[in-house]
């Protein structure tokens, strides 16, 4: 089969490999779609979340179960299920995983999801709808992601919010803002399209970084004020200070995205203190694909989902990543 590998430094390569087969208490998925994140991109460039080549890529998927290992059978899935699954197995036995966080196990198990098939634990596949669009719950990963965020830093009816950077997770998370009750919502990011799609979605405002003083902006916005909630979900270093300058009193401020690992922000203390503001970062819980499942439906996914390439073209879907023109990226991993 076709696999999309972190093959070497700073290298991606579209490997033929054997197809895998499911051991005890896993189940092996026929990929549909796979979307791409700039987590993928950055495991490769920056060699983030301890990825090492040679390394099987992608984690946001949809498919359907192709076989079951033994053990499986209490699991509910059956061949032919629609299902979406959490990025990695986890062991349910470290320390982290007794107290309730799975999402930091010890000895987590990724699987490679830019693949015509992957294996993964039952424990972490999620049946779909009979009626599913697989196209559509690709991207139900980030969808978690992003009622993380929210979970961390809820947003009261009528509270002021901003967020930064609409790319693929910057318009999920949109998505919900504006589901949330949130007002005068802001969103900064220098694509003029992505500003557009953004207004076209609800958003009261849209701030370009590169010509316009996004402090002065932020000010006149709220009046003065600065935003109850800031979302930093861009990944640049770049927009990491402004979030923390547009934020107001007793404000939070969430930075969403991964930055390089050597990336160490600048913050003022006494400023932080003086606004009485804090300051929260997001990973993710496998616990919540139920409600992500539940969600998605209500999202813009037209608006999200943007050119699907074929898995065998997949260097064309990375190039047009990059392009930063649209928010999500999907491969169609059948053909």
């Amino acid at each position: 089969m076709r696999s999309l590998y972190f093959a070497r430094e700073g290298t991606m390569e579209l490997w033929d490999v054997d197809v895998p087969s499911p051991g005890a208490g896993q189940v092996r998925i026929r990929t549909a779609f796979a979307s791409l994140c700039a987590t993928d991109v950055h495991q490769v460039t920056m060699g983030v979340l301890g990825a090492k080549p040679p390394m099987a890529l992608g984690h946001e998927t949809s498919g359907t179960v192709d076989a079951l290992g033994p053990g499986t059978e209490s699991s509910g899935l059956h061949v032919g299920d629609k299902v979406t699954a959490f990025p990695v197995s986890v062991c349910g036995q470290c320390l982290h995983c007794k107290r309730g966080q799975p999402q930091y196990c010890e000895n987590a198990a990724p699987f490679g999801g830019f693949s015509e098939y992957y294996v993964t634990s039952a424990n972490n596949v999620f049946a779909l709808p009979d009626d599913a669009d697989l196209k559509s719950f690709t991207i139900t990963e980030p969808t978690v992601c992003a009622i993380r965020a929210m979970d961390l830093a809820p947003i009261q009816h009528g509270q002021t919010v901003a967020i930064s950077g609409i790319g693929g997770i910057g318009a999920i998370l949109l998505n919900a803002i504006l589901l949330s009750g949130a007002a005068k919502v802001t969103v900064i990011e220098p694509v003029a399209a992505k500003r557009a799609l953004a207004l076209e979605l609800g958003a009261a405002y849209a701030i370009d970084p590169a010509t316009e003083d996004v402090v002065a902006r932020a000010d006149a916005i709220t009046a003065g004020l600065g935003f109850d909630v800031v979302f930093e979900a861009s990944g640049s270093p770049r927009a990491a200070k402004p979030a923390l300058d547009i934020v107001g009193r007793c404000g939070r401020v969430v930075y969403f995205a991964v930055y390089p690992p050597d990336f160490e922000l600048p913050v003022n203390l006494y400023d932080l203190y003086s606004k009485e503001a804090a300051i929260l970062t997001v990973f993710t819980n496998p616990d919540l694909f139920p409600r992500a499942i539940n969600l998605l439906p209500r999202l813009a996914l037209d608006r999200i989902i943007g050119p699907v390439v074929p898995l065998s073209r997949a260097m064309e879907g990375i190039e047009l990543f990059h392009s930063g023109e649209y928010p999500k990226i999907v491969l169609d991993c059948t053909a």
